[in-house]
C-alpha cells in the first residue's frame, strides 16, 4: 500500500508541475515566450524548457534547412549545441501572433564566432508554431562543405 501511495503522490506532483508550467506559460506574453525560448540556449540545463515551448508540428526554416517537426528541430539543436556558445538578444518586437527578434548567436567555430540574425516567430496560445531564421549563411556553407570532404 505504501508503494501505491508513493506512486500516486509522484503522479500528482508531476501532473501539478505540468499544469503549473502550462498555466505559467499562458500568463506570458508572446514576447516573453520567445525571450525564454532564446535564452534557454544560453544555459544547457534550461534548454528543455525552451524546447517545451515548441508545437509538436513546429515548422522551422533558415537559409540552409527547413524542418517540419519539433523532433527534427531537437535533432538539429543537439548538433548546433555542440558549437553554439550563446545567444545575445538585441531587440524584440511583438505584433499580435508574431514576434520578431534580432540577436547575435555565437559559436566556437573560427570564422563564424559572431553572427547577427533575425528570427520571426508565430505563436498560438503561448506555443511557438513556426519560425523563420534569417542570417548570412555564406560562411556557414563553406564550413559545412569543408566538413563533408
Amino acid at each position: 500500500m505504501k508503494k501505491v501511495s508513493s506512486i500516486l503522490l509522484m503522479a500528482i506532483l508531476t501532473l501539478s508541475g505540468s499544469i503549473y508550467s502550462q498555466t505559467n506559460q499562458k500568463n506570458m506574453t508572446n514576447r516573453e515566450v520567445v525571450e525564454k525560448f532564446l535564452n534557454g540556449f544560453n544555459e544547457t540545463e534550461k534548454i528543455h524548457e525552451s524546447l517545451a515551448l515548441l508545437a509538436e508540428d513546429y515548422h522551422f526554416k533558415n537559409p540552409m534547412v527547413e524542418l517540419k517537426s519539433k523532433v527534427e528541430f531537437i535533432a538539429l539543436a543537439q548538433e548546433i549545441g555542440k558549437v553554439l556558445t550563446g545567444v545575445e538578444v538585441l531587440h524584440i518586437a511583438e505584433t499580435n501572433d508574431w514576434v520578431a527578434a534580432m540577436y547575435i548567436f555565437k559559436s566556437s567555430i573560427s570564422g563564424v564566432e559572431s553572427n547577427v540574425a533575425t528570427e520571426w516567430f508565430r505563436l498560438e496560445d503561448g506555443i511557438i508554431q513556426e519560425s523563420h531564421l534569417i542570417y548570412d549563411a555564406s560562411e556557414w556553407r563553406k564550413i559545412y562543405a569543408s566538413m563533408e570532404k
